[in-house]
């Protein structure tokens, strides 16, 4: 008589679970009614964010070795910063060459669980902070090419001033008449 009760029992789980989804309905109601930020408090938060970055900026030293900008591509992208691939290395200073290839060393020995540093890119990158970026509608994905400066600090070396770069050439060419993209036969 015992086994067939818990057997009864896997079915009122059941019933459980219903109740759980009308539990849900009532947790969504409260997330749903989050007030939209108003202008004032969106330029509140980023102000508090530019003068959090302003302290840490400072905090860590930063400068500023290029005065002119550097190209490059985005290799990956996180919440709150992101890695680039100088274009051409040589273009950087060598105090910042140096410590790029030390910091990049530091991260790759960091890496543990079979995973890679940076996807397991070959070459060196730079560190960017998603609130060094110059130009303010600029969406950082990987692949995408940028513009920068280059700076060192006691944390490493980084990317600051950032603004989107050239679409890079990927072998159609464009009319200069009409700007269309032209397409090659294969």
């Amino acid at each position: 008589g015992g086994g067939g009760y818990g057997k009864g029992g896997g079915g009122g789980g059941g019933g459980c679970g219903g109740g759980g989804g009308a539990g849900g309905k009532g947790k969504w109601k409260f997330i749903r009614y989050r007030p939209e930020l108003s202008p004032e408090e969106i330029e509140q938060r980023r102000q508090a964010n530019a003068e959090r970055h302003a302290k840490r900026v400072e905090e860590e030293g930063r400068k500023i070795v290029t005065e002119m900008l550097v190209e490059g591509e985005v290799v990956q992208r996180a919440k709150w910063h992101a890695w680039i691939k100088p274009k051409d290395p040589n273009v950087m200073p060598d105090e910042a060459r140096n410590k790029m290839k030390e910091m990049n060393d530091i991260f790759r020995s960091k890496v543990t669980d079979g995973r890679t540093f940076c996807g397991g890119i070959e070459e060196e990158v730079l560190y960017l902070a998603v609130a060094d970026i110059a130009e303010e509608k600029l969406i950082l994905r990987a692949g995408l090419p940028v513009k920068f400066k280059i700076y060192v600090d006691n944390k490493g070396v980084g990317a600051c001033d950032v603004i989107s770069g050239e679409e890079l050439d990927v072998g159609g060419a464009v009319d200069p008449d009409t700007g269309a993209e032209v397409l090659h036969a294969c």
